[in-house]
């Protein structure tokens, strides 16, 4: 099986590219949409040469990046932080686990979110298996349970958006390593 081939079509998959960032293009879970929807993490390259045709695009392409809460939270709020000086237009969103929160806005009456972040969505586990589900049967991509989280927030987030945004949500951890991928 290779991995760089979308297993419904049999054809290769659709990227995106940002600095290093390879960014799968998922234009099949946003059909007919003006949005367009980028899943982002740490994936194996692909053993095929690279087309000499693709252009890397700037950071500034992505008007919205869910980022689910996970791993180490220093690390991701780092890069979260940095993320933002490069590109201050940018909305991050975080996908936090409603059943045992990292920031648990409603119990702690927390008025600030952390810097840098738009919004904090709570997600259910029953929610982040559904994403996981749809990202494995109708992209063939397997991730974990923060992979369905920021997944589910950046589908439902694609449907809400009416003109035309990029939304890139995360698979893995969101960290530095990932982040100087896309600055690269």
């Amino acid at each position: 099986m290779k991995s760089d081939m979308d297993q419904n079509k049999n054809e290769p998959r659709k990227e995106a590219i940002i600095g290093n960032a390879h960014l799968l293009d998922l234009e099949v879970l946003v059909p007919d949409r003006a949005v367009r929807l980028l899943a982002l993490g740490h994936m194996a390259r692909s053993s095929a040469p690279a087309s000499k045709e693709k252009m890397s695009e700037p950071l500034t392409t992505i008007n919205y990046l869910v980022v689910s809460t996970g791993g180490d939270i220093l690390q991701m709020m780092e890069a979260v932080r940095k993320i933002k000086e490069k590109n201050p237009q940018l909305k991050v969103i975080l996908a936090d686990c409603l059943e045992s929160p990292y920031f648990p806005i409603g119990k702690l009456n927390l008025s600030k979110k952390p810097a840098g972040v738009e919004r904090i969505i709570p997600v259910s586990r029953d929610m982040a298996e559904v994403g996981r589900s749809l990202l494995h049967h109708q992209a063939g991509i397997l991730t974990g349970p923060g992979g369905g989280r920021a997944g589910s927030v950046a589908f439902a987030l694609a449907d809400k958006i009416e003109n035309e945004a990029t939304v890139a949500f995360t698979i893995t951890n969101f960290d530095m390593n990932l982040l100087d991928q896309l600055q690269q």
